[in-house]
């Protein structure tokens, strides 16, 4: 048994998270090389400007309606999320189409409006028929994943060669000219079969695997940023990419093979970020912009607090 120290500080958790029993996934199947397992250098130069999108949200004041007469609850949050993108050229980067969105959402299908206060604190309410605890922040979440898909496919069609924070799941155009790639930062399950999976951390830095198909819609393919200090551990420095399928495998290669030139010039720094090599320069960048527009959590929970000793409208069921 070999001992290794994560690269990404304990607060972050670790970015693989695979389980002997996490193997395989439906409908994965290698396309490229013959079916076999092969590692591609950088065929291209590296491409600008590419546009990276991403979003954060926070959770700023739990809340609850309770209902005298029957003695029910219904719990909701007051938060926000941003999203936004970074247009980098070779020797600049630039922020552009900022989203800042306050709400309160409530949980067992009713609403309620909280009174806007002094310092331009406002809310749009929302609801959700779900009666689990966390749903209110889970729906938080969701509208923050839509906002940046939406962005994705703009910037994509716009300006080109953009990556979106995370899997393409909210990324829903098959059809642009420019399709947005995803940028997996932690690995969560063995996508290939062991024996090819165990051959991936033998990536050299800024090589990719071959495209495999996954499920019906995407191609991805693994990608080391930079070497791997052998103290980190074999999956140091390792994401994955997706790419949709809908332009056809011939150019899902070359779009993957300009991603493989362009992202390892990105990578994280470890004294600046604490989810280096894998949290791109650019993202850091973006998220730490994103959470300065969201304000101060202090003085969010402050509004809050006021909001609701002036007088929450509930409008019951939704």
């Amino acid at each position: 048994m070999t001992v290794y120290v994560e690269d990404w500080q304990a607060a972050y958790g670790a970015p693989y998270l695979v389980r002997p029993e996490d193997q395989g996934a439906e409908q994965v199947e290698l396309v490229e090389d013959g079916g076999r397992l092969a590692s591609h250098q950088p065929k291209t130069k590296p491409t600008f400007p590419i546009v990276f999108v991403d979003g954060v949200r926070r959770g700023e004041a739990a809340l609850y309606q309770h209902d005298a007469k029957t003695g029910t609850v219904a719990r909701g949050v007051a938060g926000s999320h941003a999203c936004g993108a970074v247009i980098a050229a070779e020797n600049s980067i630039e922020f552009a189409d900022m989203l800042v969105q306050r709400l309160v959402i409530w949980g067992s299908g009713v609403t309620g409006y909280l009174p806007e206060v002094p310092g331009g604190w406002s809310w749009d309410s929302k609801s959700t028929a779900s009666t689990e605890p966390d749903a209110p922040l889970m729906e938080l979440q969701e509208r923050m994943r839509r906002a940046e898909g939406m962005l994705a496919e703009r910037m994509a069609d716009s300006l080109g060669l953009t990556i979106a924070d995370g899997p393409l799941h909210y990324v829903r155009s098959r059809d642009l000219a420019n399709p947005a790639a995803g940028y997996i930062k932690t690995h969560h399950r063995m996508l290939l079969p062991p024996d090819e999976h165990m051959r991936i951390p033998g990536l050299g830095p800024g090589e990719r695997t071959s495209l495999f198909r996954l499920r019906n819609d995407r191609y991805s393919c693994y990608l080391r940023l930079v070497p791997s200090s052998g103290l980190s551990g074999p999956w140091a420095g390792i994401v994955r990419l997706e790419v949709p399928q809908s332009a056809g495998l011939k150019a899902s290669v070359e779009l993957c093979d300009r991603l493989t030139a362009t992202l390892p010039r990105f990578a994280g720094i470890p004294h600046r970020d604490p989810r280096a090599p894998q949290n791109l320069q650019p993202i850091g960048a973006l998220e730490s912009h994103l959470r300065h527009l969201l304000g101060h959590p202090g003085l969010a929970f402050r509004a809050v607090r006021q909001a609701v000793s002036s007088g929450l409208t509930p409008q019951g069921v939704h």
